[in-house]
């Protein structure tokens, strides 16, 4: 973009006028009045001579200064400028007659402009005045007689955006606080402590995705049943925000009132995915629900829609579980089915929601296998391997979903005491 415009009775200043100019005083122009009706025809003028570029500069409200020559002297500082910032010397350098050029960040602007012939602009710069903080979006346009010639000038632009800038800030706390409350909602609802049988250990974690990221609805929990038996459980709400995390926390509270009826998985999700068309029929769910018995070496579970099981077997193998799911919760499916597997002792389970694997560059499948490959790695307490898997898949403070793992470990059989 190049900017160009003549002043009434001359085409610019230059050399000695230009340097006298009284660039800081408004001169008096003559404006052309209403047109005699007796005449015919319209005005033979030129258009850009109707009108001093100096008066219209006098009279736009935005702050406007003009540069010329490779030194960015300064020609003009509208009543605008002059008010936002002080009275300006003409004929000095820019780096001494605009001083606040170098605080916005944009002087360096000036010699880009004159290099490469194009526009060059900063946003949001933040201006101190006597009213508060005003915030400006400044450009820097080419000054020349054509677009075809090198700019020897430069003129200076700044629009106020206090009130879309002070808008977004507001917008951003009101999401602030929603997503702290939607965190405070979920973690009171996961458990505060776990359940820690005498033949399995448990761990658990769960990361509320980066700031930017509204909170889902993932969950986990484990329960006591009777008999010495556990019930593990993971489960990922679809969608975001208070909504998802409150869906959560239903299911959570039915998920526990379910087991103590002392059900096989695949009729607790059955009962789960009427409860879920019940809570919200456009919010699906995904859920696996496994039940420890230690007096069979058992687990027992079933899936609906959820990510696969992994195991990691003693010898340093790792099993994916039963890929034939039922459907997710909340679509009215039928199929859900139980499997069991038997455990041997210091075979460690990881159940997870999707945070955990899935990125935007690459298929879920690499991200399951690049897990199981870390879950191959040196046996480790469960608390431990749940560290280690958020470090190897990277998952950081930034990371943009919510990630829940639940880690388990069978107890190793105690060694025959010494004679």
């Amino acid at each position: 973009m190049r900017w160009s415009a003549r002043l009434t009775g001359a085409a610019r200043l230059t050399g000695a006028a230009r340097r006298t100019a009284p660039a800081v005083a408004d001169e008096p122009v003559t404006v052309p009045g209403q047109r005699d009706p007796a005449t015919s025809g319209p005005d033979a003028r030129d258009p850009e001579q109707l009108y001093d570029l100096r008066d219209v500069l006098r009279r736009l409200p935005a702050p406007v200064a003009l540069t010329h020559g490779p030194h960015h002297l300064l020609g003009y500082a509208n009543r605008a400028y002059r008010d936002l910032f002080g009275t300006r010397t003409p004929g000095r350098p820019a780096a001494e007659a605009l001083p606040e050029l170098t605080a916005l960040g944009v002087l360096p602007l000036l010699d880009q402009v004159l290099r490469s012939g194009r526009q060059r602009s900063v946003k949001s710069r933040c201006i101190l005045g006597l009213g508060g903080n005003r915030y400006y979006n400044i450009a820097c346009v080419p000054l020349g007689p054509d677009e075809h010639t090198t700019p020897t000038g430069v003129l200076i632009f700044a629009t106020e955006v206090t009130d879309q800038v002070q808008a977004a800030g507001r917008l951003r706390d009101a999401e602030r606080r929603q997503r702290e409350a939607a965190v405070t909602l979920q973690h009171s609802l996961l458990p505060q402590k776990l359940e820690q049988p005498a033949d399995l250990h448990v761990a658990a974690t769960y990361l509320p995705g980066g700031a930017d990221a509204a909170v889902g609805g993932d969950w986990y929990d484990v329960i006591a049943l009777g008999g010495g038996r556990t019930a593990l459980v993971i489960g990922d709400v679809m969608g975001r925000g208070l909504r998802a995390a409150a869906v959560m926390g239903q299911l959570r509270t039915a998920v526990r009132a379910y087991a103590r009826l002392d059900l096989p998985p695949h009729e607790v999700m059955t009962l789960l995915d009427g409860l879920a068309m019940e809570i919200d029929a456009n919010q699906i769910a995904t859920c696996t629900y496994a039940v420890w018995d230690p007096a069979t070496t058992t687990l027992v579970y079933a899936s609906a829609g959820h990510l696969p099981l992994l195991l990691r077997a003693p010898d340093g193998t790792v099993l994916h579980g039963e890929e034939q799911n039922g459907p997710p919760l909340g679509t009215g499916g039928a199929g859900h089915l139980s499997h069991t597997l038997r455990l041997l002792p210091g075979t460690t389970g990881v159940l997870y929601t999707d945070g955990l694997v899935e990125r935007r560059d690459q298929d879920i499948d690499q991200g399951i296998d690049h897990l199981a490959r870390t879950l191959t790695g040196p046996v480790a307490a469960p608390d431990i391997v749940c560290a280690r898997l958020l470090r190897a898949l990277g998952v950081t403070a930034e990371h943009d979903d919510d990630v829940a793992v639940l880690v388990f470990q069978v107890a190793l059989e105690p060694e025959p005491a010494s004679v």
